[in-house]
């Protein structure tokens, strides 16, 4: 397939980076004006798939949609070919996707992250099998980046950040792996946004922009950095933490006494790994089972509070909004 350029938000050919032309070969395609944005209704011939693409330009360099796909689909798409240094950065928010390229398969699930890079002379041709699955989707020009940034950033760093994003993909032209606490935490405020007016918009733009540079730095980040001590000691806290009910989490001394580590040691390798201290883990968990309750059970705010240990609904509401981006009484109404 002849490579070609194009601009990463092209209104006629392109909605995000596929081909309109390939897409109406399996899609009804319905496009809607917002404020800041479009958004793109797809709806399969067989009525089987349906999918929302909500696309935002937030700058010259990067761009990013959010999909929904509801239903289960199991197709294959070309990618089309450009001639510029385009990444595609996939994060999985809900349901599961598995991608299939040539001989290589990437499982999606919440937290999982897939870094293509789209300037290759390997493939243009993909599948994917998915469920009722949702993704963020950011494409960043790298070239145009390190443009944007050589204006008030000393090259040489830069050039030193650039090329640690492109060993990243090492011979291959995916990156696949898994976030941190840190990452969720912000995937979460950014799927509850609203974005109705300029402060919405430059809010939503600020989080995505933290978003993707804290995937990259999570990718770029030498393994060295991180001990295999550190990393077993993590997993097996957070394993601990899992393990319990949620009224039945132990106390933070508890948790290093029963890891057999200081608490300084313990705190400052979860903070490398996740992102986030051991508190904010287990009142991340306790946000989550409460979101969880709002979803699936009859139960007010008040007792949902009670339940996870928030004597104050006020105080509860306070941190679900700081997880999630969406006060409980709203998140309730959404869904």
């Amino acid at each position: 397939m002849e490579k070609i350029e194009k601009k990463l938000l092209e209104e006629n050919d392109f909605i995000g980076i596929f081909g309109v032309n390939e897409l109406k070969k399996f899609f009804s395609i319905k496009e809607k004006e917002k404020k800041f944005g479009k958004e793109y209704k797809l709806i399969s011939k067989n009525e089987k798939l349906k999918c929302i693409l909500e696309r935002y330009r937030l700058d010259e360099d990067y761009e990013v949609s959010v999909l929904n796909t509801i239903g289960e689909t199991d197709k294959g798409f070309f990618y089309p070919s450009i001639n510029m240094n385009v990444y595609e950065i996939m994060y999985c928010l809900h349901g599961e996707c598995i991608i299939f390229s040539g001989n290589e398969s990437y499982s999606m699930k919440k937290g999982s992250i897939l870094i293509y890079k789209m300037n290759n002379d390997n493939i243009d041709e993909y599948s994917f099998k998915s469920s009722n699955f949702k993704k963020i989707l950011i494409f960043l020009d790298i070239d145009k980046l390190e443009t944007s940034l050589s204006k008030s950033i000393d090259k040489n760093l830069i050039l030193e950040w650039k090329e640690k994003v492109v060993n990243i993909f090492e011979d291959n032209i995916f990156c696949y792996g898994k976030t941190n606490s840190e990452i969720d935490i912000l995937s979460n405020q950014i799927e509850n946004m609203n974005i109705d007016n300029i402060d919405d918009y430059l809010e939503f733009k600020m989080k995505i922009f933290k978003f993707l540079f804290l995937i990259l730095k999570l990718k770029i980040t030498p393994v060295k950095e991180v001990s295999i001590n550190e990393e077993e000691v993590v997993m097996k806290l957070k394993g601990m933490v899992d393990g319990y009910a949620i009224s039945e989490i132990p106390t933070i001394k508890e948790m290093y006494e029963t890891v057999g580590i200081s608490n300084y040691h313990l705190q400052k390798a979860f903070k490398k790994i996740e992102g986030i201290t051991i508190y904010q883990y287990v009142q991340k968990k306790k946000m989550d089972y409460s979101k969880h309750l709002l979803e699936t059970s009859d139960k007010n705010i008040i007792d949902i509070a009670m339940e996870i240990g928030y004597e104050n609904p006020s105080k509860f509401s306070k941190t679900f909004k700081k997880y999630f981006g969406i006060l409980p009484s709203k998140y309730l109404k959404k869904n």
